[in-house]
């Protein structure tokens, strides 16, 4: 436009000094500047200044969102980081077996969350005060059995999660005696939750059971169950002793197998070659008594321990030598007929753990096994005045700790109801208890109470040992 008008001016200019040859001359001149490739030569300059106008302000835009982008990734990832804990408390998983949790030392540090299957008569109290001092290292919820209670969700009754104190959606840990059932446990666990039991050779087991239980059901059985010829009496004769309708009575056959949820009556071999697969599906790791510290070695590993002093421990609920019995071959395999399904499983995980050892290491295990029993000597030395007699229960010895040892010391002293009460009381600084309400201890006991009648009778319920 600037250039017409210039050109405009200057025809007039002239048309006014000059004749008509002039402005002819003027009019070309004009028609010379606007040919068209000039024409052309301009609309693709002011195109392209446009173009790189337009993308300049979107590469500006582009780098705002990336930025503003990478802020928000950032500060979600901080906020799931922080909530994780709750939005495991509040979004109950679902039922899946826990055989394929990863084990990929990368995504060792986020399994803090485990189930322990405590069964009877296996060093279980030991086990159990492994995790429990973890539980407290890493401020984990404890689901608990009311208040100097060893039972947990309504034991011997199916697992119950109504009977458990407090009363939370998912628990990071579950580690007191229970029946199992798995539908209802996994409804209460995260979904990355390790799962653990143990197991002990049947025969020790059984006459450990035999030995240990003095309310319930031997002396029903016996005018002396504590004889010395009373063992070998019952394994004689199991069928004539055994009855049905006496408190506690699954005591005395396949308990272990009782404790995991399964009918401890079945004796036919099909029936317990079957258990073998639930149990693998259902378990991370099963370790053997017998096979203590290796056992615990492992179970280092699976939960990412930081250190051999998470695992150390000292002998609980030991029995003294003078409730041991004789045990002659003879009476093993009348024990292991007897408890076929404890026998059938012990075997088999028995061997399992070799194979886990193999995976581990064997050199690795040994190594470390050598540097663990070294620890564990040491702690003894440290902690351990003497073993004396069970107030309540004679057959069974005490720890009488050293004078000054600590609180380390006396800490790895505490059977599962001591320490359970301790976790009670820490776990309610921590713990958000709102998402459901919450019963008292007089109502958790009643719960439990009524659970127990219903498979111990009402006279049972009342002691259990």
């Amino acid at each position: 436009m600037c250039l017409m008008n210039i050109c405009l001016v200057e025809s007039t200019k002239e048309s006014e000094e000059s004749d008509l040859v002039v402005m002819s001359q003027t009019r070309k001149r004009c028609r010379r500047i606007f040919r068209p490739t000039w024409l052309i030569f301009v609309t693709i300059c002011v195109c392209c200044l446009i173009h790189i106008h337009q993308v300049y302000t979107a590469s500006r835009q582009m780098v705002g969102l990336k930025k503003r982008h990478k802020s928000m990734l950032f500060l979600s990832q901080e906020r799931k980081m922080r909530q994780g804990r709750a939005l495991e408390l509040v979004v109950p998983p679902q039922e899946e077996d826990v055989a394929d949790v990863d084990k990929n030392p990368a995504n060792c540090d986020a399994k803090k969350s485990v189930f322990f299957l405590k069964t009877h008569k296996t060093g279980s109290t030991t086990v159990t005060n492994v995790i429990l001092r973890y539980a407290e290292k890493h401020h984990l919820s404890v689901g608990l059995p009311p208040l100097r209670h060893w039972q947990l969700g309504g034991y011997p009754s199916f697992f119950d999660p109504k009977i458990v104190d407090p009363q939370l959606p998912v628990y990071d840990v579950l580690c007191h005696h229970m029946r199992y059932d798995h539908v209802t446990v996994r409804k209460v666990l995260p979904l990355n939750a390790v799962s653990v039991t143990i197991l002990r050779d049947p025969t020790a087991n059984f006459e450990s059971g035999f030995s240990f239980f003095r309310d319930w059901p031997y002396p029903q059985w016996f005018d002396n169950a504590s004889a010395p010829d009373s063992l070998r009496r019952f394994l004689d004769h199991p069928d004539s002793f055994y009855n049905k309708s006496t408190p506690w009575h699954f005591r005395a056959k396949n308990y272990m197998s009782f404790d995991l949820g399964f009918d401890n009556e079945r004796d036919d071999l099909q029936y317990a070659e079957s258990l073998i697969g639930e149990v693998e599906a259902r378990f991370n790791l099963v370790m053997i008594t017998e096979r203590m510290e290796e056992s615990l070695i492992l179970l280092k590993d699976l939960l990412c321990m930081d250190s051999f002093d998470e695992i150390l421990h000292i002998r609980l609920k030991v029995r003294q030598n003078s409730a041991r019995r004789e045990v002659s071959s003879r009476m093993r395999d009348q024990m292991m007929t007897w408890n076929l399904l404890d026998t059938n499983l012990y075997n088999h995980f028995n061997k399992t753990l070799d194979s886990k050892i193999a995976s581990y290491g064997k050199e690795r295990m040994g190594a470390e096994l050598r540097k663990f029993r070294e620890m564990l000597d040491k702690i003894e030395e440290k902690c351990v005045l003497y073993y004396d007699e069970l107030h309540l229960k004679p057959w069974i010895s005490r720890i009488k700790l050293k004078r000054n040892s600590g609180d380390f010391c006396d800490k790895l002293s505490w059977g599962e109801v001591k320490f359970g009460d301790f976790i009670r009381n820490f776990q309610r600084h921590h713990i958000d208890t709102a998402a459901l309400p919450q019963l008292s201890n007089d109502e958790i006991n009643q719960l439990l109470r009524h659970a127990q009648e219903k498979v111990i009778g009402e006279k049972a319920s009342l002691y259990s040992a």
